[in-house]
């Protein structure tokens, strides 16, 4: 009768082998990157003539940990999730269409590169998971495609300074998760598209330094989280959108200097909240009064100089932590308000408008007499004593 009982040699020769198959595994094993990722990262280092940024991608290595500006996820099998190209004069050319060839791509940086050219590839939309879209201190040209409003997954794009010329694609209010726009710097002309303000999400919104024309959409004045309106810097006209008094956020930085805006203040935007404003070098006119007031405890910042309001300064109010201000160049009369001199002012500038009588005792004494200079009647510490 044969035995049932387990054969021991067997057992031991299984059991040696799967130690010995065990240790080939881990032996061959030790580079967790994605060979179909790694293979694609070579492509792009041999695009650009194995530049510096590229030194460390050697093929034998762990591209997920020795790789400079390399990042991997290893719950994905070592699929590459960031890539982060900067700071070189030697990456030269186009960004590579195999850039498409990282489908797991969450975040993508190519920035501070003056000889990047060419456009943005469309190989880009296969980047499905990108939530972060950075091209930064390149030298890009072209339009800002439509299809990347393609990029549903899209939180963040910043595509300041460059050279990328033509509209602003309107398809960008598609993308409904984004919190970051940031276009600064660059050569877009045409209309700022109404389709921005349907991205509740929004956070920034950077565009100056453009040549952006038309008037302000005021679908802007709806978008509830804002906390950074940047459009200095256009060719922008028409007046401020009444429901610009509408921002929600009390961190609102609002920037509209350098434009061809015109008219009033809507009485509505002193009402928002905002920590810093800055309308100088406009067209406007009349009553700016209503964006001072002791009760705007969050705002630092009010900049109206280089326009022509006209106001009785003497009837304000004054925020009570404004550290700058600055009104010169305008028509504003009557004398300064009381309180300014107890302010923790840093900055300041009232010269060249109508002002009159003596100024505050206080801070102000600290101040250079340019600041005060150009007035009808101002006197007194830093400027003569009056009489």
């Amino acid at each position: 009768m044969q035995s049932t009982r387990p054969n021991c040699s067997l057992l031991f020769l299984t059991f040696t082998s799967l130690i010995f198959l065990s240790y080939i595994h881990t032996s061959f094993s030790d580079d967790p990157c994605n060979p179909s990722d790694k293979n694609t990262l070579l492509q792009i280092k041999s695009h650009f003539n194995n530049a510096s940024p590229f030194t460390t991608w050697l093929p034998n290595t762990d591209c997920c940990a020795t790789w400079y500006g390399v990042a991997c996820n290893s719950d994905m099998h070592g699929r590459v999730t960031s890539l982060e190209v900067d700071g070189a004069d030697d990456v030269v050319g186009e960004i590579p269409s195999v850039i498409g060839n990282l489908p797991f791509l969450g975040s993508l940086e190519f920035y501070e590169l003056p000889h990047l050219s060419g456009g943005i590839p469309q190989t880009i939309t296969k980047l499905t998971n990108l939530r972060s879209l950075t091209f930064i201190g390149n030298n890009l040209s072209g339009p800002i495609p439509n299809f990347i409003s393609q990029l549903k997954e899209l939180n963040g794009i910043y595509l300041a300074a460059n050279s990328f010329s033509g509209p602003i694609p309107s398809s960008l209010g598609q993308l409904t998760k984004l919190q970051f726009i940031d276009f600064g710097s660059n050569q877009l002309s045409g209309p700022i598209p109404a389709s921005l303000g349907r991205i509740k999400t929004l956070l920034q919104l950077s565009l100056d330094s453009n040549n952006l024309t038309a008037s302000l959409p005021s679908s802007l004045g709806s978008l509830p989280n804002l906390i950074q309106l940047d459009i200095y810097q256009n060719k922008l006209t028409g007046s401020i959108p009444p429901n610009f008094g509408s921002f929600k956020n009390p961190d609102l930085q609002l920037d509209l200097s350098f434009n061809y805006l015109t008219g009033p203040l809507p009485t509505n935007l002193g009402r928002a909240n905002i920590t810093a404003i800055n309308l100088s070098n406009n067209r406007f006119t009349g009553d700016a009064s209503i964006m001072f007031g002791s009760k705007k405890t969050a705002l630092t910042s009010i900049n109206l100089s280089n326009n022509q309001f006209k106001f009785d300064f003497s009837k304000t109010s004054l925020p009570p932590g404004l550290k700058n201000l600055d009104i010169s160049h305008n028509m504003i009369y009557g004398s300064l308000p009381k309180n300014i001199g107890q302010l923790p002012l840093m900055r300041i500038d009232v010269s060249f408008n109508q002002l009159c009588g003596q100024i505050p005792v206080g801070s102000l004494k600290e101040f250079s007499a340019d600041k005060f200079s150009n007035n009808k009647c101002l006197c007194g510490l830093p400027l003569p004593a009056c009489n």
